[in-house]
């Protein structure tokens, strides 16, 4: 899910935990790029939609998208399985690999018809197993007040909703965090076109919180919610806690889940070995599931607040 309203970390470690065919560890990626995406088009008389359908996925298009762009599309949703089955780490988990509907609701209230939460964007319905976009959004994004630009389609939204989709099997054994963090990772590395970066990572993450964040900046400090409290949140108090941001920043919660995600992922070697352990497990458990390895609250958020300091964010965790 994605919400999104009018708008000390170790060295990265040269050493993923998870083993190659021969053995070897498998590099941590510096780019990846996805594959031009065969597509069929159809259009559906009975209620005017178009429907896409590639490897991997069926779009339902309730709005009015050039062939050119729904390729482009095409190309991003079937990048996002390609990149998680080849990543280090195992978070290839579906519960379904094949035809899974991606709704591009043409506005808000079919997004809310459709099974969307109220005020949110994107939304990966786990019990149905599809996503649903708001188009509305997608294709015209808000842009800042004194930008020129034409808006531009954010395709970060498909990247964020199917990162969920290649987790769903695991989702419910994963706190929000950690499922929500990792959305918004692949997301933050996603340049477009299913085009992803991961060299350079701080100043992809530091610019996209700079703006996402805006709102909660005082002077040249950013302020967001305290490492305790999102690392407790169940997934019913997350949606809360993303509802009830204030001055209506349902962001918040997203941008410390990023940075702790970042933090497991780029912290060393051990501290990536240990994620990875946990996640191969999740997929052979039958009793209940243990809690996600990580370190104390406090030392994360004083060890956070050090390494972004020096790589030109300045954090504040709660009303300090």
């Amino acid at each position: 899910m994605l919400r999104i309203l009018p708008l000390l970390l170790l060295l990265p470690a040269a050493l993923p935990a998870q083993q190659s065919a021969g053995g070897q560890p498998k590099p941590w990626p510096w780019e990846f790029k996805g594959k031009p995406a065969a597509l069929k088009i159809v259009n559906d008389e009975t209620n005017g939609t178009r429907v896409v359908t590639t490897r991997h996925f069926r779009m339902v298009v309730e709005t009015r998208i050039a062939r050119q762009d729904l390729a482009r599309f095409a190309r991003v949703v079937e990048s996002v399985p390609e990149l998680i089955r080849a990543h280090p780490l195992p978070l290839w988990a579906p519960r379904q690999q094949k035809d899974i509907d991606i709704i591009l609701c043409k506005d808000e209230a079919s997004f809310i018809r459709a099974g969307g939460d109220e005020g949110a964007v994107g939304w990966w319905d786990g019990r149905r197993g599809r996503a649903l976009i708001r188009a509305d959004y997608f294709l015209a994004p808000p842009q800042p007040a004194n930008s020129r630009l034409q808006p531009r389609p954010n395709q970060d939204l498909l990247v964020h909703e199917l990162i969920h989709m290649s987790m769903s099997g695991i989702l419910w054994r994963l706190p929000p965090w950690f499922s929500e963090g990792v959305a918004e990772y692949f997301a933050v590395c996603h340049q477009g076109d299913g085009w992803y970066l991961f060299r350079d990572l701080e100043s992809l993450i530091r610019n996209h919180l700079r703006h996402a964040i805006s709102k909660n900046r005082a002077g040249e400090k950013f302020h967001l919610i305290p490492v305790a409290e999102i690392l407790k949140l169940d997934h019913p108090g997350w949606l809360k806690a993303s509802q009830n941001q204030f001055d209506g920043n349902a962001y918040l919660p997203y941008a410390t889940a990023l940075l702790l995600v970042h933090y497991h992922f780029h912290g060393g070697a051990d501290r990536r070995a240990r994620a990875s352990v946990h996640l191969s497990s999740l997929q052979k458990l039958s009793t209940a599931t243990p809690a996600f390895p990580t370190e104390e609250a406090n030392v994360i958020q004083e060890r956070l607040v050090k390494y972004w300091s020096s790589r030109g964010l300045q954090l504040v965790f709660g009303e300090q």
